[in-house]
């Protein structure tokens, strides 16, 4: 089941951004339009109006993008 997301998640045109519970902490997280298009199926060439339409899925779809990240941050490894 989707979690409604979209009154913390913002589209500003070319980045994603919201909070996210990673690891037991509230982080603020945010992906610009190439990540997007690189990282969630069914969105690689998506629009403007598409990505602010379905930000709740397609942030659902980045949560493992983000944890990968902290994880690397943590452990001082930096990958795209």
């Amino acid at each position: 089941m989707s979690i409604n997301r979209t009154e913390t998640i913002e589209w500003d045109g070319s980045a994603l951004s919201g909070w996210e519970n990673l690891d037991g902490t509230p982080t603020k997280v945010s992906i610009d339009r190439e990540t997007i298009h690189a990282y969630v199926p069914g969105f690689s060439d998506a629009l403007t109006w598409e990505i602010d339409r379905h930000r709740d899925e397609i942030f659902e779809k980045l949560l493992p993008l983000f944890n990968q990240q902290k994880r690397d941050f943590q452990h001082g490894t930096d990958r795209p």
